[in-house]
């Protein structure tokens, strides 16, 4: 133990070493507001100047709640402004090098409040992909836009059948890795990686149970963590959902963790549907500021509470969903009570309560994080999962780094183990390399078979491929991007090629 804190004490000394410069230089600011000439399109002969401009913000679909929709569906945009005379929407393909961009009817405009809320029709020929979207508002002739990224998912229809990621623990600017690994540690490579091998799994989406940033190491700390974090969740090439965990909420000199939350990534708790699936993030920090402080670096109470407005929430939204199958994701799991873990002896607020109600409405999973390892219970009908991390400190002897897949199948939970009895995928264990724009490697060190998404950019042409199937092809005047997907066994390498046809 004297060993870990020596190696901890050293790690938050090299952070502050490695991050004193990007800290120096850092600007509070909304993580869209910062390149207004460079995103917007001009409209007319001239684009105007943006201090003339009235600034939309969209408040859902964000990048971390995305929405979901269909060719010919609909889905709606909730955004602030002032006033306006015409509104304009569209989507555009997330960061691919063939960008394709799709012009949204709006089919009703609402007004509440201090806020708008639009339908909008998806055109049938949309291909499924990761989308941006973009509110152009014109007020008498003058134009303002937004560009909410990653925000929209084009999909076939809503399956039965789904796969998804869940992700506990991300903890940007963590300096506890280092005692696991240095070299995987320094500039976040063990994210970077999680994300590479989850975008090659690419399930339906992923889940992200808590502790996004660290928050516990210098003053104004959340300032650069929550920008830098939003930053690299955008390399997820598949939607994101997201809920806090007590690192991303503490209320420090200057700064409330929650408030810079509500910022960079949306509303605390929230619910969404896939299908005939009902998912509920759940805000297991749910503290008021006083019990939140921090004293240097250190916090009075990093325990969970469910305040009574959100269990009144919670209850509200179990009782009207019409789903058979419910999931719900937080940070801390209820079922273990975390007083030792506040400086104040507070208990876990409202856990037995919320236990009632997710036995009493047939929760068939929760999904939590916090104590870094991997842990399976099940009650009555309901299975409480906890996941590793994919970086930070480890707390057992058999841990290590890694994300949970999960299958459902027609209303059933098929599998959510690499191993049993509770084990997660561990990270590095799949690889992807290329030799050149028409060979990709996949190697699988894992002992289970995964089907993987790879993707091409190559010459304009028409193309076959050695194995898998071409199951998205798009393209520009200049390139085209090739979509493959295969099945790559366990404990193998594959070569995936493609070629010209005659």
């Amino acid at each position: 133990m004297k060993k870990n804190r020596y190696l901890y004490l050293i790690s938050i000394l090299l952070s502050l070493l490695l991050f004193s410069t990007a800290y120096a230089s850092t600007v509070v600011h909304h993580p869209l507001f910062s390149s207004f000439k460079q995103e917007h399109k001009s409209i007319g002969n001239t684009v105007p100047s943006p201090t003339t401009l009235i600034q939309p913000t969209i408040l859902l679909p964000r990048s971390t709640v995305p929405t979901f929709a269909t060719p010919g569906g609909n889905f709606t945009v909730t955004f602030t402004t002032d006033q306006f005379t015409h509104l304009y929407a569209s989507i555009s393909t997330a960061y691919e090098p063939v960008v394709d961009e799709i012009n949204l009817l709006i089919e009703t405009i609402a007004h509440f409040s201090n806020n708008y809320q639009i339908t909008v029709l998806v055109p049938f020929d949309a291909p499924e992909e990761l989308y941006n979207l973009t509110l152009i508002i014109e007020n008498n002739g003058i134009f303002s836009s937004y560009t909410e990224p990653r925000a929209v998912s084009i999909i076939h229809e809503f399956s039965e059948n789904i796969s998804f990621i869940h992700l506990a623990d991300f903890h940007f600017g963590d300096p506890r890795g280092l005692i696991v690994n240095i070299r995987q540690t320094i500039g976040y490579e063990s994210l970077q990686k999680c994300i590479e091998e989850i975008n090659l799994i690419h399930p339906d989406f992923v889940m992200i149970s808590g502790d996004l940033v660290f928050g516990a190491l210098y003053p104004l700390e959340y300032t650069r963590e929550y920008r830098e974090c939003y930053n690299l969740l955008q390399r997820f090439d598949v939607p994101t959902f997201l809920c806090p965990g007590n690192h991303d909420g503490y209320f420090k000199p200057g700064q409330d963790g929650l408030e810079y939350w509500k910022i960079f990534f949306g509303p605390l708790y929230y619910s969404f549907n896939y299908g005939s699936y009902h998912f509920l993030s759940v805000n297991s920090y749910d503290w008021p500021p006083y019990s939140r402080r921090t004293i240097l670096v250190a916090p009075l109470n990093w325990g969970g509470s469910i305040q009574q407005e959100q269990l009144q929430w919670i209850e509200q939204d179990l009782n009207i969903s019409s789903q058979d199958d419910i999931f719900m994701f937080l940070h801390h799991n209820p079922l273990w009570d975390t007083t030792h873990e506040s400086l104040l002896k507070r208990h876990y607020q409202n856990r037995n309560e919320l236990n009632d109600l997710i036995q009493r409405y047939n929760v068939s999973m929760v999904l939590a994080g916090h104590v870094h390892w991997d842990n399976v219970t099940k009650v009555n009908n309901t299975i409480y999962l906890t996941t590793t991390p994919p970086s930070s400190i480890l707390y057992t002897k058999e841990g290590y780094w890694g994300y949970r897949l999960l299958k459902l199948q027609e209303g059933a939970i098929v599998s959510y183990n690499y191993k049993e009895p509770k084990y997660s995928i561990p990270s590095y264990h799949l690889n992807i390399t290329s030799e050149d724009l028409y060979t990709k490697l996949v190697k699988n060190d894992l002992e289970i078979n995964l089907t993987v998404l790879v993707k091409f950019s190559v010459p304009l042409g028409n193309y076959t491929v050695n194995t898998g199937n071409i199951v998205l092809s798009r393209q520009n005047d200049n390139q085209k991007e090739v979509y493959v997907q295969t099945l790559i066994g366990e404990e193998s390498i594959v070569t995936i090629t493609l070629s010209l046809s005659p």
